[in-house]
C-alpha cells in the first residue's frame, strides 16, 4: 500500500465536517466542483482513510470524490443508538444534502456496499451509477453463524492487552499488511469502540432486494483478491445486469495498494456514466 493511506488516519486528501441531527460526519474530497462525483462508502469497522490515496489519482482523471466515514466510526460521531441498513441508507442522501450534492456515483465497498445499494433503492433517480466493490450476500446459515460469533468486540485492559486482540484480528483478516498497515487499522478499531460491530450486525439482518437493483446501472468492482471475492459467483447471479471488474492481485484494499490502476477502473466507469 501506499505511504499516503498507511498508518496516517488523517492521510493527506482535504478534510471537512458536516452537521447532521445526529452529530457531525467527517469525510475528505479531492477534485473539482466541476466534475462528475463520486461518493464514497468505506467497509467496517475502518473509515475513509482507506480511500485517502487514490482521491488525487481520480481527480487528474476528472473525477471529484467524495468519501465519507459512516456514522460511528473513523471521525464521525455515532447515531444515538444502533442503526438498521435503511437508516444508515437514509443518512447516506442527508450528508449528501449537506454537502449540496444531487446526483452521484456512489461506489460502496462491503458494508459500505449492503448500505450503498439500499441508499440506491432509496432514491434510484440520485445515482447515475452504483459501484459495489465487494459485496456480501450471505446465505440463512452463514447469516446466523455470524451473528452468533462474529466481530465480538474487545474490553479494554490496563495491560493492553486488548491491543493484540485487535491486531490479531487484523492480522488475521489481512495477513499481508504491513506493521504500518495494520497500525491505521486498529486506530481505527480503537476510535470506534470495543462494540465495533454495529454495522456488521446492521448487515446480518438486513434482506436485500437484488432484484430491484435490476433498475439501477451497476457495476461489481473490487480486487481480485478481495476477501469478499468469494461471493462472486452468488452475486453475479443475483445481479446478471451488472458487470465484473477485477483488478488482479488486489486485495480489500486496492484503491490504496493501486491507487492508479483503481483510479483507472473507476473513472471509466465514472466518466462512462454519466448520466446526459
Amino acid at each position: 500500500m501506499s505511504e499516503r493511506g498507511g498508518s496516517r488516519i488523517r492521510g493527506k486528501g482535504r478534510r471537512g465536517y458536516v452537521d447532521l441531527p445526529w452529530g457531525q460526519v467527517h469525510y475528505r474530497h479531492g477534485g473539482k466542483p466541476d466534475q462528475p462525483v463520486l461518493l464514497v462508502l468505506h467497509q467496517s469497522p475502518l473509515s475513509s482513510a482507506t480511500y485517502d490515496a487514490v482521491l488525487e489519482p481520480l481527480a487528474e482523471r476528472g473525477v471529484r470524490t467524495v468519501a465519507v466515514d459512516t456514522p460511528g466510526f473513523g471521525m464521525s460521531d455515532p447515531p444515538p443508538r444502533p442503526w438498521s441498513i435503511p437508516e444508515y441508507a437514509d443518512a447516506v442522501w442527508q450528508i449528501a444534502d449537506a454537502l449540496g450534492l444531487t446526483a452521484v456515483h456512489l461506489l460502496g465497498q462491503h458494508t459500505g456496499a449492503v448500505v450503498g445499494a439500499q441508499a440506491a433503492l432509496l432514491a434510484p433517480g440520485r445515482v447515475h451509477r452504483l459501484i459495489l466493490q465487494g459485496l456480501p450476500l450471505y446465505d440463512e446459515a452463514e447469516r446466523k453463524s455470524k451473528v452468533e460469533s462474529y466481530a465480538p468486540g474487545y474490553v479494554p485492559d490496563r495491560d493492553g492487552g486488548h491491543l493484540r486482540v485487535i491486531w490479531d484480528r487484523v492480522y488475521g483478516l489481512y495477513p499481508r499488511l504491513t506493521p504500518a498497515e495494520a497500525d491505521r487499522q486498529v486506530a481505527e478499531y480503537l476510535m470506534t469502540g470495543p462494540d465495533y460491530a454495529t454495522a456488521y450486525r446492521a448487515v446480518f439482518a438486513h434482506r436485500m432486494d437484488t432484484d430491484a437493483l435490476a433498475a439501477i446501472p451497476t457495476v461489481l468492482l473490487h480486487g481480485g483478491d478481495d476477501l469478499v471475492d468469494r461471493m462472486t459467483p452468488v452475486v453475479t447471479a443475483a445481479l446478471p445486469h451488472a458487470p465484473l471488474v477485477t483488478i488482479p492481485g488486489g486485495t480489500d484494499f486496492v484503491a490504496d495498494e493501486q491507487p492508479e490502476a483503481f483510479a483507472d477502473a473507476v473513472a471509466a466507469q465514472v466518466l462512462g456514466g454519466v448520466a446526459p
